[in-house]
């Protein structure tokens, strides 16, 4: 794959698309804490991995409409939000392109203004559970399902043994119940499903799994159910 520029990166929390309000993400990675287990018998330190965190600072410009940063920073009622977040950044428009998510809280946000200047404001996430997962994305940036749909297959070039996670994040649902899977196969033609999220019935929502046991090689997102115009974007990242 080619070096790429962010004109294609999004950032979605919680149901909510933040990328019109975002100007840039910074450091949004891993770090783990690394434990010295130095013995007599060598002459340079040993060390083992112990707790792994997450990060990711965002700079956003001031937006205090509904579902825009400053409301979600402030847990939409003005006050300091203290729930998990799950966060997705798709790094490319297409199926298939890479993402990060990650399931985190909110550690700080600030505004910052003066006289002639826009009103900007930064923020953080730190992760809560697990640290950030590296995937790839099974829709584009936003896909809109008018009723039952398969999406793309997605061909990860081999089968893996550890399972994986997948965020959801639904923007809009017209009417109706949305029912939304990742389905697996061994030859992209005979599916089964891999992972079933919660019914969609309302939006903006949210929503993180973890699987265990065999992914195969090719991996696809279904919506099934009776509904009407379902937005949203998913990914899933192998263990």
């Amino acid at each position: 794959m080619a070096k790429v520029n962010g004109n294609n990166i999004r950032l979605y929390v919680q149901g909510d698309d933040l990328s019109g309000d975002a100007n840039s993400l910074d450091g949004i990675g891993y770090s783990s804490t690394m434990l010295d287990v130095t013995t007599l018998d060598v002459t340079a330190n040993k060390r083992i991995t112990g707790l792994g965190s997450g990060t990711m600072g965002v700079s956003v410009w001031f937006d205090a409409a509904a579902g825009r940063s400053h409301a979600l920073f402030t847990a939409n009622s003005g006050k300091v939000p203290t729930t998990d977040q799950n966060v997705l950044v798709p790094m490319g428009s297409a199926e298939g392109d890479p993402s990060i998510h990650m399931v985190a809280k909110i550690a700080n946000y600030d505004v910052d203004t003066g006289v002639d200047t826009a009103v900007s404001a930064s923020a953080s996430f730190e992760s809560s559970t697990y640290t950030p997962q590296f995937g790839v994305m099974l829709t584009s940036h936003q896909d809109t399902h008018a009723s039952t749909t398969s999406g793309g297959t997605v061909d990860s070039g081999a089968s893996s043994s550890s399972g994986g996670s997948a965020v959801l994040q639904v923007f809009s649902l017209s009417s109706g119940t949305a029912d939304v899977k990742i389905q697996h196969s061994t030859n992209g033609s005979a599916w089964t499903d891999l992972i079933s999220f919660t019914a969609v019935t309302t939006s903006p929502n949210s929503e993180y799994v973890a699987v265990t046991g065999t992914v195969n090689r090719y991996l696809r997102c279904r919506s099934t159910n009776t509904f009407t115009n379902l937005v949203f974007a998913v990914d899933f990242a192998r263990d």
